[in-house]
């Protein structure tokens, strides 16, 4: 036996199967999807096997709890969806192996089980599957103090799936929330932390969502003026490039709320940052997005020619990305074909 209860071989099986593990995230570092893929299945075949002895020797739960959780990461990279179902079978029994044993390691698992939902509902659309993490999350908060570095995490990840729920129609109540968890997540965020533009972001957006679910006009500043800094302060250009098309929507309802048209110079100039960003970060379906959007606000401002410059760069993205038989890629064909025939 083990210092930790585990038999010498049920603990070689479950040291192979982290080695493996270890390897397929390497594979997927190099963007070798069937390397990783074969790997994870070997790993998720060791770390069973290792579950199953760890479950029959009595061996500590939290041993146990911890080769769930790298089993459901095994299954996650083999399934290339962390919300498949062997995930959240293998989270569930990880989250009931330390019930009464281990605060800590309970939070971790809740967590987890969590962005799990999360992630099936990307894939599925159920709203069930939002209840649940917003559920699981409130349980995670629910055991940490309010001096834990951890509490940050739960935090803007119940604010995510709070603003997925206001974006398929929670209304004002879920807005709001999304929006409190989230503030109270950006308040618990250092400077220099690399997440702080991602959260930044998250926090724009829920306040642009609780405007537009009947909030009020200082939601639109506020939520200018944080997507601003997440835009200029992401360390990833996708991020960046997220920031500016966000605010961009926000000064356009600015400018309707307004009748104000310096809102509409400051909404092409944050699409113009847009497409660079995007353009950096190799998303050709985001750059397009912006030059469509900064298209519809020249020609407002500046004219069909220069709308027309920007809706064809537009459409050449699209082309290059396989989408322009898309709705957004035809709205930019039907706009350049219009504005063609004019100029």
């Amino acid at each position: 036996m083990t210092n930790g209860g585990t038999s010498s071989s049920d603990a070689a099986v479950l040291a192979r199967g982290r080695r493996l593990l270890a390897l397929a995230g390497d594979a997927r570092g190099r963007d070798s999807a069937e390397e990783a893929r074969t790997l994870a299945l070997r790993a998720a075949a060791d770390l069973e096997r290792g579950v199953r002895l760890t479950g029959d020797a009595g061996t500590p739960s939290a041993v146990r709890c911890r080769a769930l959780l790298d089993l459901a990461e095994a299954r996650a990279v083999a399934a290339a969806d962390s919300g498949a179902t062997g995930v959240l079978e293998a989270l569930h029994e990880a989250v009931e192996d330390v019930r009464d044993v281990s605060p800590d390691l309970r939070v971790l698992a809740l967590r987890r089980l969590a962005e799990a939902h999360g992630a099936r509902y990307r894939y599925t659309a159920d709203p069930a599957e939002l209840d649940a993490a917003d559920r699981v999350f409130a349980q995670a908060q629910g055991l940490v103090q309010r001096d834990d570095p951890v509490r940050a995490e739960l935090l803007a990840g119940r604010g995510e799936v709070l603003l997925a729920r206001a974006d398929s129609g929670g209304g004002l109540e879920v807005a709001a929330e999304a929006v409190r968890e989230l503030r109270a997540a950006l308040a618990l965020t250092a400077g220099g932390e690399l997440r702080l533009a991602e959260r930044q972001l998250l926090f724009g957006r829920a306040l642009h969502r609780h405007h537009t679910a009947g909030g009020a006009a200082t939601d639109l500043h506020e939520a200018e003026w944080i997507l601003a800094r997440a835009a200029r302060g992401a360390r990833a250009d996708r991020t960046a490039a997220l920031a500016w098309l966000e605010r961009g929507e926000v000064l356009l309802t600015l400018a309707g709320a307004t009748g104000a048209p310096e809102w509409l110079d400051l909404a092409a100039e944050s699409y113009h940052h847009g497409v660079r960003s995007a353009l950096r970060a190799g998303e050709p379906l985001l750059a397009a997005q912006a030059h469509h959007q900064r298209g519809a606000v020249l020609e407002r401002t500046a004219g069909p020619v220069r709308a027309l410059t920007s809706y064809r760069a537009a459409w050449e993205l699209w082309q290059r990305a396989g989408a322009a038989q898309g709705p957004q890629a035809r709205s930019t064909f039907e706009r350049m074909t219009a504005l063609g025939a004019t100029t």
